[in-house]
This record gives C-alpha cells, sequence and structure tokens, in this order.
C-alpha cells in the first residue's frame, strides 16, 4: 500500500462510480448498500441508469493519505440530492407498504415510471453538496478497497442515501409501533 496506489484507487472508484460499473465497483468498494443496489442492477436496467445519474457529477479528491491507519481523507462533491431523494422516498412509502416497496422491485412498469422520474428530478439539480471525510481502506488479495461507512455513502450520493434512509426508516419505525 502506497500513496500513488491509494491515490488511483480513489480515481478508480470515482470513475466507477460515475460509470456505474458493477465489476469495478465489486473490486474496489466495499459498501452494505451499493452491494445491494449492484445486486439489483444486475438484473434491472433501470438501477444502473439511476446509479449512474445520481453519481453522474461526482468528484473525489484526495487530501491526505495516512498509511498507518489505513485511512484516506477524501473531498467529495456531488449534486444537492437530499431533496430529491426525500421527496421520492415520502412519495412512494405513502403509496406502499415495505412488502408493496420490495415487490415493485421487479415490476418493470413501476420501475420504468418512477426510477426514470427519479432520474429526471436529479437531472434538473443544479446544487452542490460537499464534505470531507476520512475512508478506511483495505488490501484485498489484488487491489485496495475503499470501505464505505454510512457517512461515506451519503456523501458520495450527494446525501441521497441518507434522505432515503431517514422516510423509510421513519415509515418502518411508525408501522412497527402501530403493531
Amino acid at each position: 500500500m502506497t500513496e500513488d496506489n491509494v491515490t488511483e484507487t480513489v480515481a478508480t472508484v470515482q470513475q466507477a462510480l460515475r460509470d456505474f460499473d458493477r465489476k469495478k465497483l465489486e473490486k474496489y468498494v466495499k459498501s452494505s448498500t451499493l452491494t445491494y443496489i449492484l445486486n439489483l442492477a444486475k438484473n434491472k436496467s433501470q438501477f444502473s441508469d439511476l446509479g449512474k445519474s445520481i453519481f453522474a457529477d461526482l468528484e473525489m479528491e484526495v487530501q491526505s493519505v495516512d498509511l498507518t491507519k489505513k485511512t484516506v481523507t477524501v473531498h467529495i462533491t456531488n449534486k444537492d440530492l437530499q431533496s430529491v431523494a426525500s421527496s421520492f422516498a415520502v412519495d412512494v412509502t405513502s403509496k406502499y407498504s415495505n412488502l408493496q416497496l420490495l415487490q415493485k422491485l421487479n415490476d418493470d412498469e413501476f420501475l420504468n415510471t418512477s426510477l426514470a422520474d427519479l432520474t429526471d428530478n436529479i437531472s434538473k439539480v443544479n446544487t452542490k453538496i460537499d464534505t470531507t471525510l476520512e475512508i478506511s481502506i483495505t488490501q484485498s488479495k489484488h487491489n485496495l478497497v475503499l470501505n464505505f461507512d454510512d457517512a461515506s455513502e451519503d456523501a458520495v450520493s450527494g446525501g441521497a442515501l441518507g434522505a432515503v434512509q431517514t422516510i423509510v426508516g421513519k415509515k418502518t419505525q411508525s408501522t412497527s409501533a402501530k403493531k
């Protein structure tokens, strides 16, 4: 592990996210949420299109590398997608239960309409959001891997992930409280 390897890995991850390159993302990023979405994208191109839309304007700039701690500090800039993602999550969770939403993941008509609308709304966002955070790095057999936690996932997604998790989490909590 060298500073150059870390910097190259960050650049590779940035481009893989922009292209929503499943093979490279699976190789260079460890992320529970991204892995879930990548698995959906294997069978549903709508998720690949959405990923490309979310990450199209992503910029990841290495600020520093700490080889002892095995971390990289990265300045991340993307479109501010919090509002768009939140509105989308509120809309779908007001119409469907969590179980119904899971079933909708196999409904091409629903995915074509809903995700196309979301992608269109993402394309209209003009504001940016940026943050600097520390990401841990591990060495796999053949390459370095960036380990995305919730904060990293939220940062690279322009706040979309956190917004969706907040809305879906609230609905799950309120549904659980009603039982």
